[in-house]
Parts: C-alpha cells; structure tokens; sequence
C-alpha cells in the first residue's frame, strides 16, 4: 500500500477513480443516445446516461478534492492512470470493443507503473 496514507485516503482515491471511469462509460452510451436520437438535441440533456454522467463525474471530483487534500499530487495523479485500465475492460465488457495486442501492452505497462508507484520504489 502506499507508505504513510491512511486507508480511508486510498479507497476514497479508488471510489474516485471509480467513479470517473463510470462517468467515461455514462458518456459513450449518451453519445450512442445523441447519434440516434431523432427528435430535439435539448431533450437528450435530462435523459438517464447524460444525468449520471454528471453524477459520476461531481462524485468523483469531490471525493478527488478530498484525496488531494490528504495524499501529494506527484503520487495522487499518476494513480488516476487506473481509470485508463477500468475504461478499457469496461469498453471491451460492455461494447465488446476489439482490444489489439498493442493496447494490451500499454496497459500491463500502466499497472507495471502503478505497482512501482504503490510499493514506494524510488
């Protein structure tokens, strides 16, 4: 775990990355609602996908702002490189996105990264 921070610190740093990932995936299924939708563009603003976008998104930068407060910016954002790896799996899960050889790399590196970062490696 990271060295010094309180447990409380890092899984709100999770609900928060969590909570932006969801907010990624509220937007693809809102931008599948604005290409489909035929009537008024205004209408699509108060549908499901776009509210809890916005939902996902404000939970996930208050709970941000809490962590900031708590943990140093220099090991805090790298972290959110996670939400890169949450979106990706969510994308190929729910949309069944093709994942290429190459993108499955990139994201062994993240997590190679991100372990490095978590065990305190200097």
């Amino acid at each position: 775990m990271i060295q010094n921070v309180p447990l409380w610190v890092v899984v709100l740093l999770l609900v928060s990355i969590g909570c932006s990932s969801a907010a990624q995936i509220f937007q693809k299924l809102a931008a599948h609602d604005f290409a489909t939708h035929t009537g008024p563009k205004l209408q699509l603003l108060f549908r499901r996908n776009i509210v809890l976008s916005v939902l996902f998104l404000g939970t996930g930068l208050l709970l941000w702002l809490v962590v900031l407060g708590r943990l140093e910016l220099s090991i805090a954002y790298p972290m959110l490189s996670l939400g890169y790896v949450v979106v990706m799996l969510a994308a190929r899960w729910l949309f069944h996105e093709t994942i290429p050889p190459r993108r499955w790399l990139g994201t062994a590196l993240i997590m190679l990264g991100i372990s490095l970062l978590v065990g305190g490696v200097a």
